[in-house]
């Protein structure tokens, strides 16, 4: 039998991976009339394998159209994945229905369109994979469509319009029906303007102490929030409900509805979900925050310390006061040199992976970084308060509206040049938001973004300047307008992620935040929504920056975090420095185990200047950490020497577990074969190579540009000396062709001059060259390597001729 949990374990049993089909998340905000409770789900219709689910028709020859069926009961009977009601529908008897407006199921009619007034009820069809689309949908529109369902249109019993509840970006909650300016408890659905992403919103309501319900106009703000571009408004009530099981057999979250129990609806619609594969457990994150000493000499001081402390990862300071650590592109660089690259490269002598930590709003402080508004000053944030531009309080500083198209693609095309820089880990975004309240006296509670661009995009949608309707919260727009500013900082994050994902999947997105900024109405300035960031699958990673000074307080932050992060990574910002104490290294650390996370990034890198803070990281990590999977030696590092323990343990015989070699038996199956080696290796890939898994031929050029590197630190391997002879080259190449997951060409053009020449054979110090990577030298790279070198001959004679 499926097990109840309450709201706050969601995520915990939910088990959900990044990049899932279906996110689900729970509702918990405060709105003028309390609090409100619920769930809200995204699904990515484009994933192959996803499939919609509607109550199927009865039998031919019935005389109603449904049997009135508890949610909860049809989601275990269809095996769907998550099922919520959906039309509306009138009672016939005590068992059976009629339902109110148009219904498919696997392509039949359930239900016919229906029409009172000048539109057909606004509806939601399904024609396939990843094709959606919300409207007035008539019967002459329902060609191809597999499956739909419907809200309500006007009606003789009120005067409500009937429109959508969000129409292409706007909120039409007050037009829309049923009961739109009461709390209630409701179902929506909406789409996105491509019509790939599924919104889906239950939020409870009628229970004081639990939810109070919303209103039609909160629930469209809510939608829009969540970046839908249309959506409708379903059967609400005591009908509303929820039923989520990410896995067959396994836990199953429901909403509360307001009856206290599911009672029979008309029609449900569900989402089936294909199967995950088996994902391995992420690598730790034990990382920490450094802005770039001058030189890379200065940095290797850093880097020295960070090994020392156990330290595997670097988020280094790249884009701050709105220039760049590394070359001059999308934005101006900090340096004569490129100082990210050479940094990389540097940190792979320590074994420590480098993230660019971008800080993405603040593009200026004094006049360093006002180029970046020479041309285009409507890209700063203005206060209206001041009527003047700003950052967090500090003088000099300027922050850009990250809601603005404009500032929007630059960020999108800066994280595209990030993500093609060899061997880069990740990309971090921080200060991602509205700079804080200049001033929390003044009646401006919420007082940046009103430049003259947003006040006439939101006028032209609304009808109205929002510095007049929607100046502060008494302002008959301001829900509208913050929703809508949120959205905008939202849609920033997405546009990052494309430009990333767009040039390198295996980067990994992350974003530092605060825990409480959709939860606390001191941060409302901010529009920080990370909540949908999260659902959107905007951001990869969440590192909530718990700088308490409590164990107790950064508990709760991260807690916070896991609840509201719908499945995604939690990694734990902690604090050594600043202006407040915290606690030592050891207790934050102990701190964030007890609560499931061992991930963390410490501010800020220079604290480890010490040995006892060195001691005290690296001494957590080796004795109170959990090892991870494939560190045989408990070192902390998943390197050769944990390779060659897997050739002594595993040496082509299957070996019993015992005590003491538990550890090798990586799939749990109780014995140790060729499958654990297996996963040993992709373990050792995935520590080496990326979060995703993926080797190819970028690893490759990774590699070889570090050709001839050592590594300085005692008992720390570099990160590509891949058989641990204590340098990086050919002999490492040949072991990573074992490793790679997707084909390569042959690798021809060795000294990547763009030419084949004799000089390739001397730059990898064979002859004569072995092309394929076999460790061998043969036939076929003979004639690959001869029919290279004609080709560039006759190349070099028709240039001659010319």
């Amino acid at each position: 039998m499926a097990k109840i949990i309450p709201i706050v374990a969601l995520l915990i049993a939910a088990g959900q991976a990044v990049g899932q089909p279906l996110r689900v998340q729970p509702v918990e905000r405060s709105t003028t009339g309390g609090t409100v409770r619920g769930y809200v789900a995204v699904v990515d219709l484009c994933v192959p394998g996803v499939q919609i689910v509607v109550t199927d028709p009865l039998p031919p020859g019935s005389t109603v159209e449904a049997n009135l069926i508890r949610t909860d009961t049809w989601q275990q009977t269809t095996g769907v994945n998550l099922a919520i009601n959906a039309n509306y529908f009138g009672t016939i008897g005590t068992t059976q229905a009629d339902v109110i407006g148009l219904s498919m199921s696997n392509g039949v009619i359930v239900s016919p369109v229906r029409q009172f007034g000048p539109n057909p009820d606004p509806a939601i069809a399904f024609r396939g994979s990843c094709t959606a689309n919300i409207g007035y949908l008539a019967p002459t529109d329902l060609a191809g469509v597999v499956n739909a369902v419907a809200g309500v249109g006007p009606s003789t019993s009120d005067n409500v319009a009937g429109t959508f509840l969000v129409t292409d970006g706007k909120n039409t909650g007050s037009t829309c029906r049923v009961d739109p300016l009461n709390r209630n408890p409701r179902t929506a659905i909406g789409l996105d303007q491509s019509g790939t992403q599924l919104y889906i919103m239950v939020i409870d309501g009628a229970q004081t102490n639990w939810s109070v319900g919303m209103t039609l106009p909160e629930l469209a703000d809510f939608m829009i929030e969540r970046g839908a571009y249309r959506a409708i408004n379903l059967d609400g009530g005591g009908s509303s409900s929820f039923v989520y099981q990410p896995v067959a057999g396994g836990t199953i979250t429901y909403n509360r509805p307001s009856g206290g129990s599911f009672r029979g609806v008309g029609n449900h619609l569900g989402i089936r979900i294909p199967a995950q594969p088996a994902s391995l457990d992420p690598r730790p994150i034990r990382g920490v925050w450094l802005r770039p000493p001058t030189t890379i000499s200065g940095l290797e001081v850093n880097l020295a310390q960070f090994a020392a402390a156990g330290v595997q990862d670097l988020f280094l300071e790249t884009l701050y006061w709105g220039v760049s650590t590394g070359h001059a592109g999308v934005f101006n660089a900090r340096f004569s040199f490129d100082y990210l690259d050479q940094a990389i490269k540097a940190a792979a002598k320590y074994n420590i992976r480098v993230h660019a930590w971008v800080e993405s709003a603040y593009w200026q402080f004094g006049s360093t970084g006002g180029y970046n508004f020479t041309n285009n000053p409507e890209w700063q944030a203005w206060n209206i308060a001041t009527n003047s531009n700003g950052g967090d309080g500090t003088a000099g500083q300027v922050f850009c509206n990250l809601g603005n198209p404009g500032v929007q693609a630059k960020m999108r095309a800066y994280c595209a040049e990030l993500a093609g820089y060899t061997g880069l880990w990740g990309i971090q975004t921080d200060y991602h938001r509205y700079p804080l309240d200049n001033s929390t006296t003044d009646s401006y509670s919420a007082p940046w973004s009103y430049d003259t661009w947003t006040r006439s995009t939101f006028a032209a949608i609304y009808g109205s300047d929002p510095q007049t309707a929607a100046a502060t919260s008494s302002g008959s727009l301001w829900q509208p307008f913050l929703s809508w500013r949120r959205a905008g900082i939202s849609a920033a994050a997405r546009e990052m992620h494309a430009g990333i994902k767009g040039v390198n999947t295996g980067v990994e997105f992350s974003s530092a935040m605060f825990a409480s900024a959709m939860s606390s109405s001191a941060q409302i300035a901010k529009c920080q929504d990370w909540y949908s960031w999260a659902t959107n699958n905007y951001v990869d990673t969440f590192v909530p920056m718990a700088y308490g000074s409590t164990a107790s307080s950064i508990q709760t932050d991260i807690t916070q975090t896991k609840t509201f992060a719908a499945g995604k990574r939690v990694v734990a910002g902690l604090a050594i420095t600043g202006t407040s104490s915290h606690p030592i290294i050891t207790d934050q650390l102990n701190a964030i185990k007890a609560v499931g996370v061992e991930s963390f990034v410490f501010f800020d890198g220079t604290s480890f200047s010490t040995t006892a803070n060195q001691f005290m990281m690296s001494s957590w990590i080796l004795n109170t950490a959990t090892i991870q999977k494939g560190d045989f030696n408990a070192d902390g590092y998943v390197d050769a020497r944990d390779r060659a323990l897997m050739a002594t343990v595993y040496t082509g015989t299957p070996v019993t577990v015992t005590t003491a070699n538990r550890r090798y038996d990586l799939n749990g199956d109780n014995i140790i074969n060729a499958a654990d080696a297996v996963l040993s290796n992709r373990y050792f890939a995935k520590f080496r190579f990326g979060e995703d898994g993926v080797v190819d031929q970028r690893d490759i050029d990774t590699l070889r540009a570090c050709f001839g590197a050592t590594a300085p630190v005692a008992g720390v391997q570099h990160m590509y000396d891949l058989n641990g002879d204590g340098v990086v080259d050919y002999s490492d190449q040949l072991i990573l062709h074992t490793l790679l997951t997707a084909s390569v060409g042959p690798d021809l053009d060795v000294n990547r001059d763009g030419r084949v020449s004799i000089e390739d054979m001397y730059s990898q110090q064979r002859s004569p060259i072995d092309v394929n990577r076999d460790g061998a030298v043969g036939v076929a790279d003979a004639d690959s390597l001869a029919a290279a070198l004609r080709a560039t001959e006759r190349t070099d004679m028709a240039a001659m001729r010319q």
